[in-house]
């Protein structure tokens, strides 16, 4: 398993790219996972040359640091077939920009707008029909996320779409700031976990808020959020600070084994707070060696079947 450091934190703070590598080094990574509009790229046709990348390839291994995986995305369920068409152009050059970085795994999302979630899937599923045997052809993988105003917002549906496909090239992310919005509010981690056992490979670190309890956000015009037009969630980088139990988390991970997997991830992803990188960064880093790193072996026998019978 390994640890990163998610390059969002650093969004809008005014650092160059070598203040953003040594800041995630000083708080004791060996990992990053870069995401910027420039760098890696998103949402449009990355536009780094070819020698820029070259530049962030050394910049990255100059801070001691190497790459996990890289954030990304594009709009690749758009109900547009020529903007979804160019989404695939788009992840065609991010492989490319993989290619020379030496990366093997980049994170994702599903992508934008809770208008016609069956059209959105299908679009979808058309992408991956094509970006998976690619992937496959090159030893790479896409770890997927739900994110909060994805087409599906929850767990399970998310997490369908890559049993579907069954491929060592796809394989699910759980972001434990969404964990509220997996549900519905109810929050229940463990049976979300457990749901997605063969393909988990990926899991983002941040506390958040239940966005059930009231006043735990405050969103103006308050109607809009009161009848579920807005989303509002949190990703707080001390973890502890919100409504997430991850006592049980970590429990649930080390029963399904996550942390004893070569070619799984454990990403540190806090938005907000820049200036507390150092010191969150280290704390958080140090939660997941004491409670998934510095453990005795207590991996659960496979089950008979797979959790996503056991609803």
């Amino acid at each position: 398993m390994k640890i990163a450091f998610d390059g969002s934190a650093f969004w809008e703070t005014g650092m160059t790219y070598e203040e953003q590598y040594d800041t995630v080094a000083r708080a004791g990574y060996e990992y990053i996972n870069p995401y910027n509009a420039d760098f890696p790229g998103f949402w449009k046709r990355p536009k780094a040359t070819n020698d820029e990348v070259k530049w962030h390839k050394k910049a990255i291994a100059d801070a001691g640091l190497k790459i996990a995986s890289l954030t990304t995305g594009f709009r690749w369920a758009d109900p547009d077939e020529f903007v979804r068409e160019y989404a695939i152009d788009c992840w065609k050059r991010m492989i490319e920009i993989a290619e020379i970085l030496d990366v093997k795994v980049f994170n994702t999302e599903l992508g934008p707008g809770r208008d016609n979630p069956e059209l959105r899937e299908a679009k979808l599923m058309r992408s991956l029909d094509v970006l998976v045997p690619l992937l496959e052809s090159k030893g790479m993988r896409l770890d997927v996320q739900a994110h909060p105003d994805d087409f599906y917002e929850h767990n399970n549906d998310a997490y369908d779409i890559i049993r579907y496909y069954d491929s060592p090239a796809l394989a699910y992310l759980y972001s434990i700031p969404h964990t509220f919005h997996y549900d519905g509010g109810k929050g229940d981690i463990e049976k979300n976990l457990k749901y997605t056992r063969k393909h988990l490979k990926h899991v983002l670190f941040a506390d958040t808020y239940d966005y059930t309890k009231l006043f735990r956000y405050n969103v103006n015009p308050s109607p809009l959020y009161a009848n579920d037009s807005v989303r509002c969630h949190a990703h707080i980088g001390h973890l502890g600070e919100g409504d997430v139990d991850f006592d049980r988390i970590f429990k649930t991970l080390r029963e399904m084994g996550f942390n004893e997997q070569d070619d799984t991830i454990a990403t540190f992803n806090p938005l907000g707070f820049p200036e507390r990188a150092i010191e969150d960064g280290a704390y958080t880093r140090k939660m997941i060696e004491d409670n998934l790193v510095n453990v005795p072996s207590i991996t659960e026998p496979e089950p008979e079947s797979y959790g996503f019978f056991a609803r």
